[in-house]
């Protein structure tokens, strides 16, 4: 996928409603635009490859190896959400394999690229890892109201 056709659709994602288009273009040249197919694994749990995903268009599945090795669906990806990027940031290991449930567009980020563009471009970098960042604190909050649930 070309810059050009990624850049309008990065600018339509809720996370990047607030980047004036400079911005936006700047962070395209961090990004590789990537079309799948249905049933493309985009992560597989316990690999390290770090990078970390977002869904432009498409579905996903996240799948987690049950105690037998079983995988299990965890949840639906859709379109505007960020997978991958606690893998990116603490250089763990996935904690989920993660497939295309239908066609999809995605961009995914390496490690090394976020930590370039946090580098090369601080002001960019910033606002990237705080919209990271509030997006695991959204994820964290719901997960542990489901926890509550549960209990």
């Amino acid at each position: 996928m070309h810059k050009h056709e990624l850049i309008p659709k990065l600018e339509r994602m809720a996370m990047f409603e607030d980047f004036k288009r400079e911005e936006t273009t700047l962070l395209a040249a961090y990004l590789v635009g990537q079309r799948v197919d249905q049933g493309a694994v985009i992560f597989r749990e316990g690999e390290r490859t770090a990078h970390m995903c977002l869904l432009l268009e498409g579905r996903l599945e996240v799948l987690k190896s049950d105690q037998g090795g079983q995988p299990k669906k965890i949840t639906d990806v859709t379109p505007g959400k960020l997978i991958g990027e606690i893998s990116v940031i603490d250089g763990q290991p996935y904690s989920a394999t993660v497939v295309a449930s239908a066609p999809s567009v995605l961009v995914l980020m390496s490690r090394e690229n976020l930590l370039r563009i946090c580098e090369e471009r601080p002001r960019l970098g910033t606002r990237l890892l705080f919209k990271i960042a509030n997006m695991l604190s959204q994820r964290l909050r719901q997960t542990t109201g489901k926890l509550i649930d549960h209990l």
